[in-house]
C-alpha cells in the first residue's frame, strides 16, 4: 500500500531532481506515523494503512508538493542584470560618440556589446544548470585552477604573456589549433582584434564558489584534513600577490577569510572549534596590520596622493585632482560645463566610467546607477544568506561578495573616497574577461536560487581516514 501511494504521489512531481527529496521526506513522515500507531497497539498492516490514509489523497498531496518543490524563476534578477549590461553598452556608445579617438571608442563599444551578449547568454545557461554538479567536482576544479596559476607565476611564455596591467592566459593558443580559420573570420567580421587573452584575475574570482563547495565537503573532518583546507585557502592568496594588482589580492584574501569564518561560525569544524576561530581571527587581524609594510613605493605614493592630491600633482595626485574636479564641476542633470577635456581621465571608459557618467549626464544619473547597483548587491547577499541549502549558501556567498566588494571599491574610487586604482564595475565598465567572470558568478548564484527547493542537501563530505 505504501509503495503504491508513493508511486502515485511521485508521478505528480514534474521536476525529476525533486523526486528523491520528496520521496525521502514523505517516507520519513509515513515511517514516523506508522511507528506511533504500532506503539499504540495496532498491527503492522493496520498501522501502515492508517499512516497512508493520514497523508491524504496521493494526487492532491503530490500536486501540492509539486508547487513547492519546483524551480523558482528569477525573472526580476535576470531583468536587473540585463538592464546593467545594457547601461554598460550604452555608456561605451556614449564614449564612442564623444571620444576624440574614434577608432578606440568604436573598439570599446563593439567589444562591450559582444561581451555583454555573450556573457548574458552564458549567465542564462548556468542559471538553468544544476549548480551541485559543479560543486561535486570542486576539489578537482580548485586544484586545476591552482596548478594553472602556479604555472603562470613561474613562466612568461606565449601561453602566459605578462603585459601591463596584469598577466593573461593566451586562450588563442588552443583556439587557433581547434578553429584556426573560423575564429579569425568571425573576429574580422565583427571588426575585433581581441588577441584572445583571458586575464588571470578572472580565475581568482571563479575560484571563490568552488572554494565554498570545498569548504562544504570538509565539514566534520579531522584535524589532519584541515591542513589540506589551509593549503587551499593560503595558496591562492600567495599566487595573487605574484599575478594580480593590489585590489584583486585584497579582495581575494578578504572574501576567502569571510567564507572560512562563516563556515567556522556555522560549526562545520567542531574539532578544536575554539582554536580554529582564534586562528582565523588572528590571521585576518595580522594581515590587515601587516599589509601596509608590504606596500610598494608606487602604492604608498597613490595613498599619499589620495590624502593630499595637490602635493603630488605631477604623479598620482593628478588623478585624484581630476576626479574631484570633475565631480565638483558636474551638474545635477546634463553635461558639465568644463567637459571631460578640462579634467582628462586617461581610463574613463574603464576605471572611471561613473565619473564620466556624472560629467556627461549629470550627478542624478550617476547616483541612480549607483543606487541600482547597491540594491542589486544587497539582493544578492540576501539571496545567499537566506539559502536553506548550506552548500548553496556558502557558494552563493562567494559569488555575491565578489560582486559587492568589486562594486563598492569602484564606486568609492570614482567618488574619490579611495585611492585611484585599476578596477572593474561588474557588468558596466569595459572589460571582456571581467564581464564573462561576473556573468559566470551571477549565473551560479541564480542557479542556487532557482534550485533551492529542488535539490536536496548533498551528502558528500571528506572521510575521517
Amino acid at each position: 500500500m505504501e509503495k503504491q501511494y508513493m508511486e502515485t504521489l511521485l508521478a505528480q512531481i514534474r521536476e525529476k531532481r525533486a523526486r528523491e527529496c520528496i520521496s525521502q521526506e514523505v517516507a520519513g513522515h509515513l515511517a514516523d506515523q506508522k511507528a506511533r500507531y504500532i506503539a499504540n497497539g495496532m498491527s503492522d498492516g493496520d498501522a501502515e494503512a492508517q499512516a497512508v490514509a493520514d497523508m491524504g489523497d496521493p494526487v492532491e498531496t503530490g500536486i501540492a508538493l509539486d508547487q513547492i518543490h519546483r524551480p523558482k524563476p528569477a525573472w526580476g534578477m535576470l531583468a536587473m542584470i540585463a538592464v546593467l549590461c545594457a547601461v554598460g553598452v550604452l555608456l561605451q556608445f556614449a564614449v564612442y560618440r564623444y571620444c576624440p579617438q574614434a577608432q578606440v571608442g568604436r573598439y570599446f563599444f563593439q567589444s562591450q556589446l559582444c561581451y555583454a551578449v555573450l556573457g548574458y547568454l552564458l549567465l542564462c545557461g548556468i542559471y538553468l544548470a544544476d549548480y551541485t554538479k559543479i560543486a561535486k567536482y570542486s576539489k578537482y576544479l580548485c586544484t586545476g585552477i591552482l596548478v594553472l596559476l602556479s604555472l603562470a607565476a613561474v613562466s612568461d611564455t606565449s601561453l602566459f604573456p605578462k603585459p601591463y596591467p596584469q598577466p593573461s592566459l593566451n586562450i588563442g593558443f588552443f583556439l587557433d589549433w581547434l578553429f584556426p580559420q573560423l575564429l579569425n573570420s568571425i573576429l574580422e567580421l565583427l571588426h575585433l582584434n581581441l588577441n584572445r587573452l583571458l586575464a588571470l584575475n578572472v580565475f581568482f574570482y571563479l575560484y571563490l564558489p568552488l572554494y565554498g563547495a570545498l569548504l562544504y565537503s570538509y565539514r566534520n573532518c579531522n584535524a589532519k584534513k584541515l591542513w589540506h583546507l589551509f593549503f587551499y585557502t593560503v595558496l591562492p592568496v600567495f599566487l595573487s600577490a605574484q599575478l594580480t594588482h593590489a585590489a584583486v589580492r585584497i579582495n581575494l584574501a578578504v572574501i576567502l577569510f569571510l567564507m572560512l569564518g562563516t563556515a567556522v561560525y556555522k560549526g562545520w569544524f567542531p574539532i578544536f572549534a575554539a582554536r580554529i576561530k582564534y586562528i582565523v581571527f588572528t590571521c585576518m587581524t595580522a594581515a590587515l596590520l601587516l599589509y601596509p609594510i608590504f606596500l610598494t613605493d608606487y602604492q604608498r605614493t597613490r595613498i599619499q596622493a589620495w590624502l593630499n592630491p595637490g602635493a603630488f600633482q605631477a604623479t598620482g595626485g593628478y588623478l585624484q585632482g581630476a576626479i574631484r574636479g570633475l565631480l565638483h564641476s558636474s551638474q545635477l542633470i546634463g553635461h558639465a560645463e568644463s567637459s571631460l577635456s578640462g579634467y582628462y581621465l586617461p581610463e574613463y571608459a574603464t576605471d572611471y566610467i561613473l565619473s564620466y557618467m556624472a560629467a556627461t549626464f549629470g550627478i542624478a544619473a550617476a547616483a541612480a546607477l549607483i543606487l541600482f547597483v547597491v540594491l542589486l548587491g544587497a539582493k544578492l547577499l540576501r539571496m545567499s544568506f537566506h539559502q536553506k541549502n548550506q552548500l548553496g549558501m556558502i557558494m552563493g556567498l562567494g559569488c555575491s561578495l565578489a560582486f559587492v566588494i568589486q562594486s563598492a571599491e569602484y564606486i568609492l574610487v570614482n567618488l574619490a573616497l579611495l585611492p585611484a586604482s585599476s578596477l572593474y564595475l561588474p557588468l558596466i565598465s569595459f572589460g571582456g574577461s571581467n564581464m564573462l567572470q561576473a556573468c559566470v558568478l551571477l549565473g551560479i548564484l541564480l542557479s542556487i536560487y532557482r534550485y533551492e527547493n529542488v535539490v536536496p542537501e548533498p551528502k558528500y563530505e571528506m572521510k575521517n581516514t
